[in-house]
């Protein structure tokens, strides 16, 4: 009978031995599987966004103008902001280019953009190079160069190859608190300011964007940190909406 209880108790030793190898492994391979999904799911989410920046660099490039909603708005009695200043702090006649620049020095992904007021290519409402880029989140992200001399290169989009020669050193990037944060909702990419960060002083700078294959679309203001007050904006920071015409 002893003989027998020992013989049971070395069996439920060896037992449980062969359970907590078994248990080991299992985990083991439990986590391999989690880790695996994971880097998976990684890997989804990094082509999504490589997708993603192709289209924008695809459909973002051309020639814009919001003529249409201009004529909309005087039909409706609202104020447009003309060069004289007349109908201040209303509706802005935008004609903007967006061109794609071939330039390794300054990035890959590289745009040249060029806004000028009520059809007068000399009177430059917005003069930028804009970077884009995918961080380590996968996010889209659009950083802003201005031009240091503001002037050199006014009236670029008519031979945008002058700008292929564009030194690093002739602009300058806003901090990337002021970078614009890209989702795509539907067709539409959307693209902000991330909230009251882009800052300086006492001003707030929020600048949004609205793109799909055949409109881009913007709004920005200026306001006071301390209190939220408005500064400077147009159209009560609605979006001008610019048809692609080009």
């Amino acid at each position: 009978m002893i003989k027998t209880l020992h013989m049971k108790i070395k069996y439920i030793r060896f037992y449980l031995q062969f359970l907590s190898v078994a248990l080991i492994f299992g985990c083991k391979e439990i986590k391999k599987e989690e880790h695996s999904l994971i880097d998976s799911g990684n890997e989804k989410v990094a082509i999504i966004a490589e997708t993603q920046l192709n289209e924008i660099m695809s459909i973002w490039p051309g020639r814009y103008n919001n003529d249409q909603q201009i004529i909309e708005a005087k039909k409706a009695g609202e104020d447009v902001w003309l060069l004289d200043n007349t109908g201040k702090d209303g509706w802005l006649q935008i004609e903007s280019h967006y061109i794609k620049l071939d330039n390794p020095a300054i990035g890959k992904n590289v745009l040249y953009v060029e806004e000028y007021r009520d059809h007068e290519p000399d009177s430059i409402y917005r003069q930028r190079i804009y970077t884009l880029n995918i961080d380590s989140t996968n996010t889209i992200r659009v950083k802003m160069w201005p031009f240091k001399d503001k002037k050199k290169y006014v009236g670029a989009w008519k031979n945008p190859k002058v700008l292929e020669t564009l030194a690093a050193a002739e602009i300058s990037a806003y901090p990337e608190k002021c970078d614009l944060i890209v989702k795509k909702e539907g067709d539409t990419y959307n693209m902000k300011m991330n909230d009251k960060d882009c800052a300086f002083g006492d001003s707030v700078f929020n600048y949004q964007v609205k793109l799909t294959k055949d409109m881009f679309s913007y709004r920005d203001k200026i306001t006071k940190l301390s209190t939220g007050d408005i500064i400077s904006t147009a159209a009560k920071y609605a979006y001008h909406n610019l048809d692609k015409i080009e």
